[in-house]
């Protein structure tokens, strides 16, 4: 089994290999994140404490932290895992890990030195390793060289780590760009952007206005004229109603006026010719019985 050692104080790393399991062996069973003590992995590391953070088994599939079994298993990842990158939206697929507890088939282990021992580590402990890149962040570097707020930016700027190479018999250099850095530029910015984004909120403001006026007319027009065609339809039925019904209703006698009184004018007197009668004989008289 291979160990990886690193030791943050000084930036070193050590690998170191080691064929006996039984100095292995008290690594075995134990979880990411635990603590070793490393007294059985010879007398130069005594007094030594590791901490587990990491490994690969023989054929390099990566420890996973939170997979609590002892061995390879298949989890099913989404989107947000770690060793995962979905080609597609939604896409979620089912790979291999090694779980987090430490056995015979890890091949490299990875550990950090947590406490130093008795002896020197040869190219861990007696190394400095100088740092490669410096903070990056404004607050850290006033931290790192004991700035100010009140000191300014062009002292920050001047302060910064810069990484030096050569290239073809030519020095270069380059210098970290500082983040969350305050300067006339940035706030003159900000006071533009302030002020587009209220310029903004007043133009959708007013437009939201017009639009609800526009609305408002419209709604009008369209109720006025709802209304105008109401009465022309109900005019123009009432019209129809009395034709049909002049058409259908009963013919009644209407009472005429008297008639005025005329001078009547007496007609005139005319001869009637009355007819012929002949003339009867008297009937005899006769004495009736017991007279006188």
């Amino acid at each position: 089994m291979k160990f990886n050692i690193s030791y943050p104080l000084t930036g070193a790393q050590k690998t170191i290999e080691v064929d006996d399991d039984k100095k292995c062996a008290v690594f075995f069973d134990r979880r990411m994140g635990q603590q070793v003590e490393a007294d059985s992995l010879g007398d130069e590391y005594k007094g030594y404490v590791f901490k587990i953070t990491g490994g690969n088994d023989k054929q390099g599939f990566p420890m996973r932290q939170g997979v609590l079994f002892k061995g390879r298993v298949r989890i099913l990842m989404r989107k947000g895992h770690k060793g995962y990158r979905p080609r597609r939206s939604g896409e979620m697929k089912r790979k291999s890990i090694r779980g987090c507890i430490v056995g015979p088939d890890i091949r490299v282990l990875a550990v950090q030195l947590i406490k130093k021992g008795e002896k020197e580590i040869d190219g861990l402990t007696n190394v400095q390793v100088p740092q490669r890149l410096g903070p990056k962040r404004l607050t850290r570097i006033r931290k790192l060289f004991g700035f100010k707020k009140s000191d300014g930016v062009a002292l920050v700027k001047k302060s910064v780590i810069r990484r030096t190479w050569e290239k073809n018999g030519k020095k270069h250099n380059k210098a970290a760009k500082i983040q969350r850095l305050v300067t006339e530029s940035r706030l003159r910015r900000k006071v533009i952007a302030k002020k587009t984004k209220e310029a903004r909120w007043a133009k959708s403001k007013s437009e939201l206005e017009a639009y609800k006026k526009l609305a408002h007319d419209i709604h009008e027009a369209k109720k006025r004229h709802r209304k105008a065609s109401s009465e022309i339809r109900e005019k123009a039925k009432q019209e129809v109603f009395e034709i049909i019904y002049s058409q259908t209703k009963p013919v009644v006698a209407q009472k005429q006026a008297p008639p005025q009184k005329q001078a009547v004018v007496p007609p005139q007197k005319q001869a009637v010719k009355q007819p012929v009668v002949a003339a009867q004989k008297p009937a005899p008289v006769t004495a009736k019985k017991g007279g006188k």
